[in-house]
């Protein structure tokens, strides 16, 4: 029975990506939870480094929305709107590294005829991350990007919402059946530290380094139970 090798938050930062690849088995399930983009220097091609993946082995690839792909088509939809926001959040390094593969005149465009150009030029890759799930189950494990609503022992009462941007849902009691994997909150939040967290329930598993803050990008290994089996990281 295959396990499921499990990163989030890569955040751009390509180089550790391919690092951590090299500890993947890929007869295992390659589970991404998310935050592929924004605020790293290569966000286009952790995009497609995934999109490769997943042509390249189908169901044994699976990819989560995170709250930054849902900040950047939300911003190409509305960029007159929600510029700063993207842009406050990391999204001004994803827009130069889209850009500069545009011609050199779309540079000095407004946003909004920016974002045109970029929609009309990158429809495959951002069908991917519009279409991407906001969750995912497998076996015994319960995979999000941020977490779900943890004050029901359902899935039904959490929104898209909550799954790609809650937070500190881990401090309450985990009431489905389900073992949460999760990104998002940077571990030095929860634990002060940029090492995988397992609640003492063992409920709930959190892997986000920070990468973009410490370097750090964890991924762990589980089987399907949800039992973990294996902890890797690497620095910048």
């Amino acid at each position: 029975m295959s396990n499921l090798f499990v990163v989030s938050d890569i955040h751009g930062h390509y180089k550790q990506f391919e690092e951590l690849l090299t500890y993947w088995n890929q007869e295992d399930v390659l589970v991404i939870l998310g935050d592929l983009i924004d605020r790293g220097p290569q966000s286009l091609q952790v995009i497609e480094k995934v999109i490769e993946l997943k042509q390249s082995y189908g169901d044994n690839v699976v990819f989560v929305k995170g709250n930054h792909e849902d900040m950047l088509l939300n911003f190409l939809n509305n960029p007159m709107e929600m510029q700063e926001h993207y842009y406050k959040n990391g999204g001004k390094e994803t827009m130069q590294n889209l850009l500069v593969l545009l011609p050199a005149y779309i540079m000095e465009q407004p946003y909004i005829l920016q974002a045109n150009e970029i929609k009309e030029h990158y429809k495959s890759q951002l069908a991917f991350l519009k279409l991407a799930p906001v969750y995912k189950i497998i076996g015994n494990v319960l995979f999000t990007h941020a977490g779900f609503n943890s004050e029901f022992a359902t899935l039904e009462e959490t929104t898209e919402r909550d799954f790609i941007w809650i937070r500190k849902h881990y401090e309450i009691t985990n009431k489905t059946p389900y073992i949460n994997v999760f990104g998002h909150t940077p571990l030095t939040y929860i634990h002060e530290s940029n090492d995988v967290w397992l609640s003492d329930d063992k409920c709930y598993i959190a892997i986000d380094g920070g990468c973009y803050m410490s370097g750090q990008l964890n991924a762990v290994l589980l089987n399907k139970q949800g039992e973990l089996l294996e902890i890797y990281k690497v620095q910048s």
